[in-house]
């Protein structure tokens, strides 16, 4: 029998949260179980990179817009149009029969595509997922798992991450930081950096082999906050 391959995707967003554009999309086919990685891309959406210079300025990591020019001159980044892009996850999902996509607060990822999709080929209600896609949230799995442990929360208190309403901060940045014991760890906040680093948080939580609700919910960062 195969193994299950899954796709883990990352965006970074121009336009503001409440319209977000993806100009950035990192995605990684990786075998569920063993975390082999069968496929990665690193794509630049065109049409909004280059084509809406008013909404890049908006973009909540702008200041890397010129590691971006080196990245693409260096082959790091391949430039698309979002119909490329749409169809290399259509085919990627296809060739390896893919029906859970991951991503570290899915939610967002998810809206974002389908909003950027909507908004440049101007037609209501296409998506950039098939619809029979299980859109699963890393973030509510971590939560569920190491996050609520001792240790995490004692990490996080030694280090400053908390919040000022004395939250503990579960972000993908301090997920990752805790699993390799590196508090000074920074997220690259490029797509597929980002998104390897959210494939090895994944890897974790599976390995674990704890049973896990992989369903996008509201505040799931509400779940560590309980002292187990």
């Amino acid at each position: 029998m195969k193994p299950e391959v899954v796709l883990v995707v990352d965006v970074e967003t121009a336009g503001g949260f409440g319209s977000p554009l993806v100009y950035d999309l990192g995605i990684v086919a990786v075998e569920r179980r063993s975390g082999r990685v069968v496929a990665a891309h690193s794509l630049i959406v065109h049409d909004v990179f280059f084509g809406r210079a008013d909404d890049m300025r908006t973009a909540y990591y702008a200041c890397k817009v010129p590691t971006y020019y080196r990245g693409i001159r260096r082959g790091e980044h391949k430039v698309v149009r979002l119909w490329t892009a749409w169809r290399i996850v259509r085919d990627l999902m296809e060739k390896h029969n893919i029906t859970r996509v991951y991503a570290y607060n899915a939610k967002f990822d998810w809206n974002a595509l389908d909003n950027t999709l909507r908004k440049i080929s101007h037609r209501r209600g296409v998506t950039f997922f098939p619809k029979n896609t299980q859109i699963c949230d890393i973030w509510h799995m971590a939560c569920q798992t190491f996050m609520k442990s001792r240790n995490y929360r004692k990490f996080c208190a030694e280090h400053g991450f908390v919040s000022e309403a004395g939250n503990y901060r579960t972000s993908a940045e301090v997920a990752y930081a805790y699993l390799t014991n590196n508090p000074t760890y920074t997220e690259p906040h490029t797509g597929l950096e980002d998104v390897h680093i959210e494939r090895a948080i994944l890897h974790k939580i599976i390995r674990r082999k704890q049973r896990v609700d992989e369903r996008i919910v509201h505040n799931p960062w509400r779940i560590p906050q309980v002292a187990a």
